[in-house]
């Protein structure tokens, strides 16, 4: 009964499928909208990437790093959402959330249907990556001063990766201006960087 995989559904739940074939839902109603209308079309809207690990201190803890659109606030049903990476907690076990955590909230840049935020991984470096499209507007991608349009690269704590960091500072880390979109990006230019993997023969992604 222990967990094999985790399954994000775009909608706002998250299956987790257990080592003997059952299924059981790890956790749901993690949007706080709801996505209307087919795929593809306003329905490409929510929870759209996911990244599991078990915890270091504590193996029978898992850790899922989501990326996904929210209001927050904003009035329900709006066109545009706001994107952030939040991480999920599990209780003993891996099968059910305990608690959930704001990593990174990107608002007030809001995506639409869809050239949104999407897929998260841990790097070789042990390090987030989380790929931001540019929200249907071009300009975003080469503007470093909006997270859209990038990948960006993250501590497990929500915290930009910083000089003196043994993997290395982050290509425009600058602290002194206090820490914005720059501090967070890893590469631009990015239309819609809606997937990828990294090859575990050499590292790369």
């Amino acid at each position: 009964t222990d967990p094999l995989y985790y399954v994000a559904e775009l909608y706002g739940s998250i299956q987790v499928v257990k080592r003997d074939g059952t299924r059981q839902t790890f956790a749901n109603n993690l949007l706080d909208y709801n996505p209307t209308g087919p795929i593809s079309g306003e329905g490409e809207q929510g929870l759209t990437g996911i990244a599991v690990e078990r915890d270091a201190n504590n193996p029978a803890i898992y850790n899922l790093y989501v990326s996904m659109l929210w209001d927050n606030g904003s009035p329900a049903g709006a066109p545009n959402h706001y994107p952030k990476v939040e991480k999920l907690t599990s209780v003993a076990g891996g099968l059910t959330m305990a608690s959930r955590t704001v990593l990174l909230n990107m608002q007030p840049e809001t995506q639409g249907q869809s050239h949104q935020i999407s897929n998260v991984t841990i790097g070789p470096d042990n390090k987030l990556y989380v790929h931001v499209g540019d929200g249907f507007d071009a300009s975003t991608a080469m503007n470093l001063d909006q997270y859209r349009g990038k990948i960006l690269r993250m501590n497990k704590n929500g915290t930009p990766v910083s000089t003196g960091d043994p993997a290395g500072a982050n290509p425009f880390y600058n602290a002194s201006n206090g820490i914005n979109s720059r501090d967070y990006i890893y590469t631009y230019g990015h239309r819609n960087p809606f997937g990828g993997a990294w090859r575990a023969s050499d590292g790369k992604h």
